[in-house]
């Protein structure tokens, strides 16, 4: 009896073993990134790290660059409108929605381990115009959306964006100086938001 071949094969062998997916490839790939680098993101090193064989890999992937274009589509998706979508559902004030965003670095574990996989692709795109290009991508979306929650808080166009760039600016700075205490970072963030903001409402 022969195997559909439609069907990927199992994640390992022995029983149990649950048949690996692409997303589980891709997450790999990014706790290799985070941890190290773009260079560490091997086949090899990740069928171990998983319990795989290398053809679960080549079901889903056609090679390692293709992996590599997979992370950064999935890391635009959760940096963009993943977060904005969230963000929109659970706070209705611009205010604090802004606030939000500008603490991303540290809301918690896992924000910290996104922010760790954050470096490592700007990292990259200094030697790959393909992730270049995506953290510009992201770059652009974040600084639209600080706009527009600006701009409701009764700014107009060029007032806004030069306040979205003071935001964003000081959300990559936190996010890249983690030798500095947590306390302090969080300390920066919420002393610039109160002054962008409270002068926004003030001058309206």
């Amino acid at each position: 009896m022969t195997s559909d071949p439609r069907e990927p094969p199992p994640a390992a062998s022995g029983s149990g073993a649950k048949r690996l997916g692409r997303a589980d490839w891709i997450e790999a790939a990014m706790r290799v990134m985070a941890d190290s680098s773009v260079e560490q993101v091997r086949v090899e090193k990740l069928a171990v790290d998983l319990k795989a064989s290398k053809g679960s890999f080549y079901w889903h992937f056609k090679d390692r660059h293709a992996l590599l274009d997979a992370v950064l589509e999935a890391w635009q998706e959760r940096s963009t409108l993943a977060v904005q979508e969230r963000l929109i559902r659970d706070e209705p004030d611009p205010s604090r929605r802004i606030a939000r965003l500008m603490e991303l670095p540290f809301h918690s574990g896992a924000a910290a381990r996104a922010a760790d996989l954050e470096l490592a692709i700007m990292g990259w795109a200094r030697r790959s115009e393909a992730a270049r290009a995506a953290v510009g991508r992201v770059d652009a979306v974040r600084t639209d959306y600080l706009v527009a929650q600006f701009q409701s808080l009764g700014m107009d166009r060029d007032e806004a964006e030069w306040r979205a760039h003071q935001a964003y600016a000081l959300l990559r700075y936190v996010a890249q100086r983690t030798d500095l205490p947590l306390a302090s970072r969080q300390a920066m963030v919420a002393r610039l938001h109160a002054r962008l903001t409270q002068e926004s409402v003030a001058g309206r």
